[in-house]
């Protein structure tokens, strides 16, 4: 069984908010990461899980979801 994409991507984004943010935002935007993260290992995966998710593939589709949606 594999992370739900939208999961994941929602996950990818929130980390991708944090390095972007602004040093006075730092705190909110990791907190959005850490809810994202909490959300996939309550489903019972693992960090490592999300490692091995991650791949090119996943994020050109990660990247063709957030021009899609506007993110």
């Amino acid at each position: 069984m594999k992370i739900p994409k939208e999961l994941m991507f929602e996950y990818l984004l929130s980390l991708e908010n944090y390095s972007e943010s602004h040093p006075t935002l730092k705190d909110i935007t990791m907190k959005e990461a850490l809810e994202a993260q909490k959300k996939i290992i309550d489903l019972g995966f693992s960090d490592q899980d999300i490692i091995t998710m991650k791949s090119d593939k996943l994020i050109l589709e990660y990247k063709n979801w957030k021009q899609e949606t506007g993110q």
